[in-house]
């Protein structure tokens, strides 16, 4: 649903996930065999008022705001899908097939391994503030349609 004035936020979400999911393709071997096993699936999110679409395709992904079936769907509050996107816990619904979430979520993870078998988080911890900065626009958009149908 968009209220007139205000940007809809499933296209802000869609882009937001495109770019993120390119990035992680082009930096993270895993993410792009991910992208190479999952070719032709899809995983929704859904908050709130706003659903978005990751098609997998071999090495990219492409996004869209699409009210079509997925193959599986993660569904729940803006807090409940960041903290489950984020791995720090699973309070949103995965609904269909949970090994594509699981495939997607472990390929996905923001990790730059380095020599020493350490693994630097700081890629992690900028996708959990991107996270939060959509969870904190999503939660204000969600006041902005609650205050305008309750002057």
């Amino acid at each position: 649903m968009t209220v007139p004035g205000l940007p809809d936020p499933s296209v802000a979400l869609a882009e937001l996930a495109r770019l993120a999911l390119s990035a992680g393709i082009a930096a993270n071997p895993a993410a792009r065999a991910c992208s190479e096993r999952l070719a032709g699936r899809s995983l929704a999110i859904e908050t709130l008022e706003a659903r978005f679409v990751i098609h997998f395709e071999p090495g990219v992904v492409r996004v869209d705001t699409g009210t079509g079936p997925a193959d599986t769907t993660l569904r729940g509050s803006p807090a409940a899908v960041a903290a489950t996107l984020a791995g720090r816990e699973e309070t949103a619904a995965i609904l269909g097939d949970a090994a594509l979430f699981e495939d997607f979520h472990d390929s996905f993870r923001p990790r730059l391994d380095v020599p020493g078998k350490f693994v630097l988080e700081d890629l992690g911890d900028i996708v959990r503030l991107g996270l939060k900065t959509a969870e904190s626009a999503l939660e204000g958009l969600a006041n902005a349609v609650r205050n305008r149908r309750n002057p």
